[in-house]
């Protein structure tokens, strides 16, 4: 089970703001995605610094982007929040959990192809100095890394994968018992998960993605070059050109879904039912966002 969020290219930057702002407390999903836009502004700003000139264009792309998400692609969420919700009501198998998160893969793969666009549109006006902040925002969260997986001792790393792996579960079935508990631990302890491995590949996104912008800034590339490129570095972010970490991807989606299967298995009807309603709840907020995008087109 693959214990920590990697890093992405900036082609998924504005899903990955999208993904942390919907799955937060229930009761604070419509506020959190109202803010959205200004949510996910800061944060790109925090990679690219960006200038006085290009803020204003990317703050009314961020605009025109969550209008079209939240007409758009809310409700397809929701569907996805509404299937989930019917099988956390009783068992789960390793395909059907691997089912929905291709099918989630789906849902950001549209996404950041309609974020490409202006993606492509910004990268050439970035400056040598933003690319070097990026770079070292990009070192300053890979040294996080090192420190939590890789320079911990082996029981500091177990204990932050099992925290985190609680803290998942337990957002959605409440407080896990010992039984459930016990099974995570079992989990953590036979993962495949690799720091060296994922830290790697983790490095030569990162390489790849400022070689890429580099390149567009120098080239003054057009925006169908651009957008070219920037496919391009998602491509190799959803398959490494790497061989040996293709493989050892293919292994971890494969225990993670296995492992979803075994937790899910020691839940009681009293914690199925938990899930049940959080699922349900976070479908009701994003129907009730999507309505609100067709009432004010309707004005």
């Amino acid at each position: 089970m693959t214990p920590h969020p990697r890093l992405l290219p900036i082609l998924r930057l504005l899903v990955v703001g999208l993904v942390a702002t919907c799955l937060s407390a229930c009761s604070a999903v419509r506020i959190a995605y109202n803010q959205a836009p200004d949510l996910t502004y800061w944060w790109l700003d925090s990679y690219l610094d960006l200038t006085d000139a290009q803020s204003p264009r990317m703050r009314d792309d961020l605009a025109k982007f969550f209008a079209w998400h939240r007409a758009t692609e809310l409700p397809k969420t929701a569907d996805w929040l509404a299937q989930a919700a019917q099988l956390a009501g009783g068992e789960i198998n390793a395909p059907q959990a691997c089912r929905l998160l291709e099918q989630a893969r789906g849902l950001l793969d549209t996404a950041a192809e309609q974020a490409l666009p202006a993606l492509a549109d910004l990268a050439p006006t970035l400056t040598p100095a933003q690319i070097e902040h990026l770079k070292r925002k990009f070192a300053k969260n890979t040294d996080e890394f090192r420190r939590d997986y890789i320079q911990a001792t082996p029981s500091s790393r177990d204990a932050l994968r099992l925290k985190r792996s609680v803290d998942r579960s337990e957002t959605f079935y409440g407080r896990l018992e010992e039984a459930q508990l016990a099974v995570i631990r079992q989990v953590v302890a036979e993962s495949v998960f690799d720091a060296q491995v994922s830290l790697k590949e983790r490095e030569r996104r990162q390489r790849d993605f400022a070689e890429v912008l580099m390149n567009l800034v120098g080239a003054r590339a057009s925006a169908a070059t651009s957008q070219h490129a920037l496919r391009l570095v998602l491509q190799r972010v959803w398959e490494s050109p790497d061989l040996a970490y293709r493989t050892y991807q293919q292994r971890s989606l494969s225990q993670a879904c296995q492992a979803f299967t075994r937790i899910h298995a020691s839940t009681t009807p009293a914690q199925r039912a938990q899930a049940v309603r959080v699922l349900k709840g976070y479908e009701a907020d994003l129907r009730s966002l999507a309505c609100m995008a067709l009432d004010r087109a309707a004005d």
